[in-house]
């Protein structure tokens, strides 16, 4: 069956036609805010539609139900109680399934990714937030819906103002914004340190000042463990609750592989309660990387279909 995903984030939306399971069309392209959310979407499916798809598939982060398609809220992306399982279905007169990203990108790796083959997996992912999915027994865990926002537990009462409208959330200290953060302001009050060099002709992002601390850079290289290590701890919580076998890591950030990871990992076996009287979970980057939203959200509305 030829289907089409879109994983729509706060930043960038992505989208991936399918022949089968193989990618056969992809499009990366920035949100621009101001236009909405389901503008967003159907900019999306069109970049890589073709008259011979018979399901579309949409994750996009937020608070989603799947019953009936509906964006209900996200606070990286605009718009409230957004039908977009009608919309999306009358404009191209194809089924459609639409579904939070991670629980999509969750999908994609228990059936063609990292996580086949494992039957309780937490699916992480990090980017402008933090969000994931939850798989017991081989199925997708949404409890009463909106199962996995776990960024937005508070880790400190007093902390920094969350994009939710809370502070101190968990992804306000790991995430890609927080990165930025720590980033820009060690430039502005260093103007002459070498990060500061290095990013003189960049745009602050994630993705740059890992790019320095890939490239050897020290400044950097902290800046990634700290945010890191915020990550990893957050992660402990997770397997103190859950005790998966296994945490795939997704997302825009999270793909770029061991920077983040790794201090992640070290944290999260030196926080895990029981110590070396038990086996932490192994922790792994998506095998489908950055497109695992978008193409378990075609996996996903095939599967309906």
């Amino acid at each position: 069956m030829i289907s089409v995903g879109v994983d729509i984030g706060g930043t960038k939306a992505l989208a991936v036609r399918l022949d089968g399971t193989q990618v056969v069309d992809e499009s990366l392209f920035s949100i621009d805010r101001t236009a909405g959310t389901l503008d967003a979407v159907i900019r999306s499916i069109e970049s890589v539609l073709e008259p011979a798809v018979e399901a579309i598939g949409v994750g996009i982060a937020g608070l989603v139900r799947p019953t009936d398609g509906t964006l209900v809220w996200g606070p990286h992306v605009p718009g409230t109680n957004i039908d977009v399982r009608s919309a999306v279905s009358e404009r191209f007169n194809v089924p459609v399934y639409v579904d939070n990203d991670a629980n999509a990108a969750a999908f994609a790796e228990m059936n063609i990714g990292a996580a086949t083959g494992y039957a309780n997996v937490l699916f992480v992912t990090l980017g402008t937030g933090i969000g994931g999915a939850v798989v017991i027994d081989g199925e997708l865990y949404r409890g009463g819906g909106f199962a996995g926002e776990w960024g937005h537990v508070q880790v400190d009462r007093d902390g920094l103002l969350c994009d939710c409208g809370k502070r101190g959330c968990w992804e306000t200290r790991a995430s890609g914004p927080a990165l930025i953060r720590l980033a820009t302001d060690l430039v502005t009050t260093n103007q002459h340190s070498s990060l500061a060099r290095i990013l003189d002709a960049s745009e602050i992002s994630g993705e740059t000042v890992i790019a320095a601390a890939d490239a050897g850079d020290e400044t950097a290289r902290a800046l990634v463990t700290e945010v890191g290590r915020s990550f990893g701890q957050g992660l402990a919580g997770l397997v103190a609750i859950f005790d998966p076998e296994l945490i795939v890591i997704g997302g825009g950030l999270g793909s770029v592989g061991e920077s983040i990871v790794g201090p992640a990992r070290r944290v999260l076996t030196d926080a895990l309660h029981g110590g070396r009287l038990r086996v932490p979970p192994a922790v792994q980057v998506a095998s489908l990387g950055p497109s695992a939203g978008a193409v378990g959200a075609a996996l996903l509305a095939v599967e309906e279909a």
